[in-house]
């Protein structure tokens, strides 16, 4: 009975062992077939991760098939590496991979297939193998790995990116020979040593950053050098405990990219194995002088979407050895003619350039096309120029005088009328001779128009006639217009002034009051908008000497508004018996009443106006010199 028994026991398991064995069928060809199985696209469930992007001939390519985020796991699977034409190329090493047993086929052409027809227990959420570039075809530049993976009674196809074959030694293609400084701020980010240097052979180090989605930038790297290459990223001001990625060259005159993490006093890889661990799409090449070198890079962390049960990344890095270009954050270029590795190890990537962060490096604003021709720069630098001298200099001037200099320099002066005995005995009021506020404040304000209307016309042509996109410049260009109406309007308003002292002119004051000041306190924020413009990116220093000049405006302006309201009732103290005929009182005579402030006004009101336009000439040459990144 016990005989029977164990027969039909062992019976069910043979059944078992044959149930759960894949048939693969056509393994050499670009889709292998199961039986009974559908198949569906697999490349958002799995992936085939290439742990370098060229190969050389007879050289090892490490790979792995991964889980791209949580599913029912890597069962069986096959995996091959073909050409352009779909043949199978190359073999596969017999890694010691756990507990899952690795097979073989060999293709008519003698290139192998490995694959994987029975995995006992739980499916895999990664399994690492390893290519070897044998046996091929001289011609052939690009590989693409094919995998077929069995996963929930389903065949999931998976194709890796291209691996391509590196180059001859000392060539470099054309399209990666140069970083185009000409585009550094309109379409591309920028950074360049020295600072000042141009696309003629003068710069010694460019980098190029274009953001291509919404969490990744691509990096181009140019630089005078023979030992490596590359770009720092850090938390803080100082070196050490930062982020690097380095472009190395070897006795072959061939580069690898390295995505390294810099210590105080170590360097070491991210990841044991994997120098290019959390980068994506690298490219280098050296012809001797120059190394260029290209990689995009996540801008936050490299996280993984599989993590494990404690919320760890399964590759056992520590993100915080990433820097989150999301959040503020320093950059540093690096390159040199020593070589990285020595004989006590890895060379800790340090120079003398220090840490550049004169503009904040924002990689989440958008970076648009060029739609201008280059030399349209000498406009938006006029445009600059000109809105500058209208509303820093003149406008604010202008302002002052009509608001706070009406009683020292009044349209009609007020004259007190006294006795033969010095008594006072009424006032009359006579047009001043010499020039006055208004007459001061209204030739002004025309020459603000009219500038105002010039800087709007060169930024127009150098914008081509189209209107600017971009939140950033969309309220650069919507408060402008607000401006320039009002500087259009308030002239106008001007001449339409009524006689004074009457409820017509009530009406006119406030509503000119309004339009200037409006106009005038929307155009210095309009003007520190566009110290920060793609166009026209000034010095951080720039914008700290204007807010500093805003201060003592805002202090100057107070110190006249509080006599303004001290004097005021004084200022507008009347006489009942105003009526003054020179005929019928030989005896009286009109004197000159003394307004107060008169004597210090005049003199605070030079000061301030020499202070702006020392201010004025000083942003005046930054916009002249400053050439860009």
């Amino acid at each position: 009975m016990h005989h029977y028994l164990l027969s039909i026991i062992f019976i069910l398991i043979l059944i078992n062992n044959i149930h759960s064995q894949i048939a693969f069928e056509s393994l050499c060809t670009p889709e292998v077939e199961v039986p009974g199985l559908p198949s569906i696209n697999g490349n958002d469930e799995f992936e085939i991760d290439l742990y370098e992007t060229k190969f050389l001939p007879d050289d090892t390519v490490l790979l792995a098939i991964k889980q791209k985020r949580q599913n029912y796991g890597i069962g069986e699977f096959v995996l091959r590496a073909f050409d352009a034409d779909n043949n199978v190329v190359g073999r596969f090493d017999d890694r010691q991979t756990g507990k899952i047993s690795l097979k073989h086929h060999t293709c008519p052409n003698g290139a192998s297939v490995i694959y994987v027809d029975k995995i006992e227990g739980h499916s895999y959420r990664q399994i690492p193998l390893a290519w070897r570039a044998l046996s091929l075809d001289p011609n052939l530049d690009e590989i693409t790995f094919r995998a077929d993976i069995v996963s929930n009674k389903q065949i999931y196809r998976v194709k890796s990116a291209p691996l391509k074959k590196r180059v001859a030694s000392g060539l470099i293609p054309s399209n990666y020979q140069s970083v185009n400084i000409d585009f550094c701020g309109e379409s591309q980010g920028c950074l360049v040593v020295p600072q000042y240097c141009n696309n003629n052979s003068s710069c010694e180090y460019a980098l190029s950053w274009q953001v291509i989605d919404e969490n990744t930038a691509r990096f181009h790297i140019v630089a005078r050098a023979h030992g490596f290459v590359g770009v720092g990223f850090s938390n803080d001001e100082k070196r050490g405990d930062d982020q690097v990625v380095l472009c190395t060259r070897d006795a072959k005159n061939h580069v690898y990219v390295r995505n390294m993490f810099v210590g105080v006093q170590t360097p070491q890889n991210i990841l044991r194995d994997r120098p290019l661990y959390g980068l994506q799409d690298t490219d280098g090449y050296s012809n001797g002088s120059h190394i260029v070198c290209k990689f995009d890079r996540k801008l936050s962390p490299h996280t993984p979407e599989v993590l494990e049960n404690d919320g760890k990344n399964p590759d056992g890095v520590d993100n915080n050895k990433f820097v989150n270009l999301k959040e503020p954050h320093y950059m540093y270029p690096i390159y040199t003619n020593e070589d990285l590795l020595t004989s006590q190890g890895m060379r800790i990537p340090a120079q003398d350039i220090p840490i550049v962060n004169n503009h904040p490096i924002n990689f989440e604003r958008g970076i648009w096309p060029k739609s201008h021709p280059r030399d349209g720069a000498f406009l938006a630098k006029l445009h600059a120029i000109l809105n500058i001298i209208a509303w820093i200099l003149l406008a604010s001037a202008g302002v002052m005088v009509a608001r706070y200099f009406d009683l020292i320099w009044p349209e009609y002066e007020r004259r007190v009328v006294v006795d033969s005995n010095g008594v006072v005995t009424g006032e009359k009021l006579q047009r001043r001779r010499r020039f006055s506020f208004f007459n001061v404040f209204q030739p002004i304000m025309v020459t603000v128009a009219i500038l105002t209307w010039l800087a709007f016309f060169a930024i127009l042509l150098e914008l081509n006639w189209k209107w600017t996109y971009g939140t950033h410049h969309m309220w650069h260009s919507i408060l402008g217009v607000i401006v320039l109406v009002c500087a259009f309007l308030a002239p106008l308003i001007g001449i339409l002034r009524p006689v004074p002292r009457t409820k017509r002119f009530c009406c006119w004051y406030w509503i000119h009051w309004l339009v200037v000041s409006l106009a005038h306190c929307l155009a210095v924020p309009v003007i520190f908008l566009g110290m920060d413009n793609r166009r026209l990116d000034l010095w951080t220093w720039c914008s700290w000497l204007l807010f500093g000049w805003c201060i003592f405006h805002f202090i100057v302006q107070l110190i006249f508004e509080i006599h303004a309201c001290c004097c005021g009732r004084q200022d507008y103290e009347r006489f009942e018996d105003a009526d003054y005929y020179s005929e019928k009182h030989p005896d009286h005579r009109a004197r000159r009443e003394r307004v107060p402030g008169e004597a210090w006004k005049p003199a605070l009101l030079s000061i301030y106006v020499f202070i702006t336009v020392i201010v004025v000439i000083i942003l005046i040459l930054a916009v002249i010199f400053y050439q860009g990144y």
